[in-house]
């Protein structure tokens, strides 16, 4: 037992021992942990390395935060590892899977999952439960496969309940509401942050309770706040006649397309809808719909009625915005002569016309853009050439920003995190080290001793380590500053220019060689 953190048996009971409960159950503990140190694999790896670290663990506490950082060196020192998942703040290594810019959050808000990219299958969008992810992860490591079973059924099952709280207080926790109270949504005493929409507090939501057959859909968060809305309407008509519940254009805090999703997915999941206008989707993209498989319905000519008469409230319509007043009925593909598509409230009113000071005409709504540091009032409608970055919650022009070749993020061209390693410029300091980690891992060259990367090869030596197990030197990497300082301090012994870690003492040269000398 000299090779382990308890010296005798009364320690080991204290660590290990049998306990009986209140109910008269006995049980041992820290049984796991005992599983784990009793691997003879374990002990025969400890003395052929002379680190006995994973030995000296005495709690469940340690094993999991010691092991788990074995994983992650693992992982990094294994090149054919080359994708990244950053989960919860650590970095671990796959061969096929990596996480985006949401770092393994789902945007329909499933707690209990993570969102990856599987580059070994067309590079999709897909999720798993968090558990069987990370045992994946676990096993693609060399020191994971090592790990026995109940090990590693232990850090799954910790790591899905640290993955569920973690995600749980990234994530809003959001009621889904199903109702006609259209005042709620187009209020800004009730709307957290800005919804971008051009109908707030204006009071013409009575044109969904008196016109048409709509419904209002929202999410609300933990005070009741609404943080993402849209409008169902209820009997939607194709040119086949099919009938259909569509959700209109959504609406969401600060333009969060993950609450828009969200909202989406709970309407979906909830049978709400057959169908809803694409996530991201314009105020002028009136056919942008798509059925619940995210398949396109342009094809579809959707038609609501509508009893609409002058002077009636009229809130603004981003896709039934052609009106037959004959008819009675709003298009979303331009039959109707009527446009719906006005922002003062009625068919028969004069709008006040607010001036574009960026392309230098009037039109119905502009909105605040930026371009070469400069604002300007900018036409709705005709925001081409600006990109929305989202954590300014600001339009900017197209020659302003770029793309983060990490993330595939936006940012601006000032705003840029130079890396010198990469020479390339990214929207963050994180996405900086994250693309600084993964160059190195692919062009440089990696110390097993220091276990650090090295730009240059003239950096790195090889030196031969003694395995007892096998009878033979095995061939590691050693940076050259490193070996030249255990070569000084008598750690490390050299031979015809060649670095040994051990010796034999008695004849003064590596083992291997007096061997060969034997043989011959």
């Amino acid at each position: 037992m000299l090779y382990y953190k308890f010296q005798n048996y009364e320690e080991f009971k204290n660590m290990f021992g049998i306990i009986k409960h209140g109910n008269g159950v006995c049980s041992r503990k820290n049984k796991i942990l005992l599983a784990y140190v009793k691997d003879k694999r374990l002990l025969h790896e400890a003395v052929e390395k002379n680190d006995y670290t994973l030995l000296h663990i005495s709690s469940m506490a340690e094993l999991k935060k010691t092991v788990t950082q074995r994983i992650i060196i693992s992982g990094h020192s294994d090149n054919s590892l080359r994708y990244v998942l950053e989960l919860d703040g650590d970095f671990f290594y796959s061969r096929n899977l990596e996480t985006d810019s949401l770092k393994g959050l789902c945007e329909d808000g499933d707690t209990k999952a993570i969102r990856y990219i599987n580059h070994g299958n067309g590079e999709k969008v897909f999720k798993m439960k968090a558990g069987k992810l990370y045992r994946s992860i676990i096993q693609e490591t060399e020191f994971g496969r090592t790990l026995p079973e109940q090990v590693v059924t232990y850090l799954c099952e910790e790591f899905s309940a640290d993955w569920q709280v973690y995600t749980q207080s990234r994530l809003p926790k959001n009621t889904l509401h199903i109702d006609k109270d259209f005042e709620k949504i187009y209020s800004s005493d009730c709307c957290k942050g800005d919804f971008s929409s051009c109908m707030t507090d204006k009071d013409y939501y009575y044109f969904y309770m008196d016109s048409v057959n709509a419904s209002a859909a929202y999410l609300t968060d933990e005070d009741d706040m609404v943080i993402a809305r849209c409008i169902i309407y209820n009997e939607v008509k194709d040119q086949d006649g099919n009938k259909w519940r569509l959700a209109e254009r959504q609406y969401a805090s600060d333009e969060n397309d993950i609450l828009k999703r969200a909202l989406i997915d709970a309407l979906i999941k909830g049978g709400y809808i057959d169908g809803y206008k694409k996530v991201g989707a314009g105020a002028g993209d009136a056919r942008e719909f798509v059925d619940l498989e995210e398949n396109s319905l342009s094809d579809r000519k959707f038609r609501i009625e509508c009893d609409l008469d002058y002077g009636d409230s009229l809130s603004y319509q981003d896709s039934f915005k052609w009106y037959d007043e004959y008819d009675r009925v709003a298009d979303n593909y331009g039959h109707g002569d009527i446009g719906l598509d006005v922002t003062d409230g009625s068919i028969n009113g004069e709008e006040e016309e607010e001036y574009d000071d960026f392309h230098g005409y009037h039109c119905h709504e502009t909105r605040s853009v930026y371009c070469h540091g400069c604002e300007y009032y900018c036409d709705v409608e005709n925001l081409d050439e600006f990109i929305w970055i989202e954590n300014l919650g600001e339009y900017h022009h197209e020659s302003d920003v770029t793309e983060c070749p990490e993330c595939s993020g936006l940012f601006l061209e000032e705003d840029n995190f130079h890396s010198d390693i990469t020479e390339e410029d990214y929207c963050c300091e994180e996405c900086r080290k994250k693309a600084e980690q993964t160059y190195k891992k692919e062009n440089w060259h990696y110390s097993d001793y220091d276990e650090e990367y090295y730009e240059h090869a003239g950096d790195i030596t090889v030196y031969r380590v003694w395995n007892n197990i096998l009878c033979e030197y095995e061939e590691k990497n050693i940076s050259v500053e490193s070996g030249n300082k255990l070569l000084a301090g008598g750690e490390l012994h050299e031979l015809d220019g060649i670095l040994y870690d051990i010796i034999d003492e008695e004849t003064g040269l590596p083992y291997a060689y007096e061997m060969n000398e034997m043989t011959v």
